[in-house]
This record gives structure tokens, sequence and C-alpha cells, in this order.
């Protein structure tokens, strides 16, 4: 499972989300701070359409089985939800199968998708600039599933059928992203953002099975790998990071400043990951009010002291140098606008220290 030679050496790039509601000032600061590896601005401050939630639920929408963006449930007790499931699951094998028309209605709504069709737009028209990858995102299986319930406001993740159906859209909703970006023909990553996989084996998730999670994920994955791109991932929480680390994921993205005791304890399963072409990506800029706090001088501190301690572990040094990005620790869509700015120039400063 080779990452198609990507030694990305601190690449900067972000998370996704970001407070505008102006996909083209989202841009502005996009291509002004993290130059080399731009992604789209996931705007959810546009509305349920753009939510992180409601983004990537468009082929459901469109063939009844769920029934409204801004409060998603399942239409399980509908009369007619076999047939629905079936124009579902027709529509999923079509597209599958490569037929493109079935492709697109796995993508973004019109509303959904203005951030990424402004990135699309933007490259059309400006080409690639500096940028030597391209970033895209979506929402992944267990939050989406553990967010949209039946009429019961039973979480849809623990309904077989029900799973199966969001891991299929999240599927080809990430092959089609990517074929999208590849266009551009430059490398792509596509994160997979999951924040729920924090619940694996915690107390209160019991029933969470860790050979289901990884299958559903590396059927997203395995999606992103058809189209030529590099899967991602993305908690921003402490978890078994393991979980990650065996399956087909090439980019795993953590919380480096308030969760780094969670890899701290891995440098085995760590130094396998990188010597299997896996990239860590450090969240190392934190995203709440305490950025103001730090410079990109403290911050690469925070970094070098880091690494610092995996290799006193046992990890291999050049191989995590050469194998890591630098990130925000989450989106920053849902803070005040002046705090995100802050945060992406933190993330610029800190690339700049860096190279």
């Amino acid at each position: 499972m080779k990452n198609q030679g990507f030694t990305p050496n601190f690449l900067a790039t972000g998370v996704g989300s970001v407070p505008q509601t102006n996909s083209e000032e989202a841009l502005d600061l996009i291509w002004n701070s993290v130059p080399f590896a731009p992604h789209w601005p996931q705007l959810p401050n546009l509305g349920a359409e753009s939510s992180f939630i409601g983004q990537y639920l468009n082929a459901l929408i469109e063939t009844g089985v769920i029934g409204d963006v801004t409060n998603p449930k399942f239409q399980i007790e509908e009369t007619d939800w076999l047939e629905r499931m079936t124009e579902f699951y027709s529509l999923y094998l079509q597209g599958i199968e490569g037929d493109e028309q079935a492709l697109n209605r796995f993508g973004f709504s019109s509303q959904g998708g203005e951030g990424f069709e402004a990135f699309y737009r933007n490259l059309e028209r400006s080409g690639t600039r500096e940028a030597v990858i391209l970033k895209g995102q979506l929402s992944g299986p267990l939050t989406l599933g553990m967010q949209i319930t039946d009429k019961n406001r039973r979480s849809s993740y623990y309904d077989e059928s029900l799973r199966d159906i969001l891991v299929k859209t999240l599927t080809l909703h990430a092959e089609w992203q990517t074929k999208r970006l590849r266009k551009f023909g430059l490398p792509v990553i596509m994160t997979v953002d999951d924040p729920g996989l924090y619940g694996f084996g915690a107390s209160t998730h019991v029933t969470l099975n860790r050979e289901n999670l990884i299958a559903e994920l590396n059927s997203i994955f395995e999606g992103i790998l058809r189209q030529g791109g590099i899967p991602g991932a993305h908690v921003c929480a402490g978890m078994d990071w393991t979980l990650l680390f065996d399956s087909k994921v090439v980019v795993v993205n953590f919380d480096a400043y308030d969760y780094m005791q969670s890899m701290m304890v891995l440098a085995e399963p760590i130094n396998r990951f990188l010597m299997r072409g896996g990239v860590l990506s450090w969240g190392i800029v934190p995203t709440n009010p305490v950025a103001w706090e730090e410079t990109a001088e403290s911050l690469i501190i925070r970094l070098e002291d880091n690494i610092s301690e995996l290799v006193k572990r046992g990890v291999d040094e050049s191989l995590l140098r050469q194998q890591s990005m630098i990130t925000p620790s989450c989106g920053t869509g849902t803070l005040q606008k002046e705090l995100s700015e802050h945060i992406y120039g933190l993330l610029a400063g800190i690339r700049g220290g860096l190279v």
C-alpha cells in the first residue's frame, strides 16, 4: 500500500471548514496561507446543506431515502421505503460501474457544494500555481451514522442496512470528489473526517466493532484509491490510532496540540505505518482561543519536542520528518473569522520556519 512516493516534508494544509460565508474570501485565506497544499473551503455558516452532516447526503435526499437536509432522518416508515432503497442501490451500482451521470448524483447539491465549486473554478481560471498537492474532505460513516437517526431517534449506525447505505454513499462521494480534483494533474489527498472514532474502545460505545469500522473506512479509502487519490483520515480527539494504522489510510491527521499523549505510546505501530508509506499529519495549531497566546515559534518548539519524544521511544526520525504534514487541530468553521485567520497565519508561519 504505497502512497505514490508522497513525502510531504511538513507541507501545511487545512482540515476543511472556515467561518467565511463568501467563498472568494475563504479561497484568498487558503491560497495565501497554504499555497502548496490548498483545500476547498467547507462553509458551514451557509446553512444545513453546507453543514458537516448535510453536505454529503445529496444522493440520499434525491432518492427519498432521507427526507430532509435540515433534520435528516431515514424514511423507513414510509410505505414505499423498499422502492426508495431499490432506487438508491440501482443508482449506486451504476455509479460504481463508472456511469458518469450516476456518479455525479453522489456529488454536492448546488448550495452544499459552493466552496468546492468555487475552488474548482478558481483552479480552472488560475491554474494550480505553487501547489504540489490538492486536498478535499468528507465526513466519516461513524459520525454521520451516530447523528442521523430514524423516527425513534435511534442512531442509524446501529442498523446494518442503514449503515451500509451511508458507507456506499460516502464511498461514491469520495470517488466523485477525488476524480474531479484529479483533473488538475496533481496528487489529491481525500480526508475522511470522522471524529466519532474516538468512541471506539470507550465504555459508552461498547458495541463498536474494530473489524467493522476498518472495513467501512476501507470501503471509502478504496474508492479514493480507485480514482488515483491518497486516502486520509482526521480525528480531532484521542483515539486508538492503531485502528487507522491497520486500515488502508495513508495520511493520519490528529490533534497534536491537545491529544499528543495518545500517540506517545505507539512507537512501534507508528514505525510500521511510516514504513508502509504512511504520513503523520500533525494538528499542531490549536483551534480555540488558546491560539491567540501562541506564535509560530512556540508551536515549532512544541512540535520539535513531540518529535524528539517519539524518536526517544524508537520512531525512525528521518522517516518521521519526511512523512509529516502540519494542519490546525480541527476545522475553524465554528470560530470567529479573526481567530480563524490568525490560525491560518500561524500555520503559514510554522511552514516557513520548518523549511
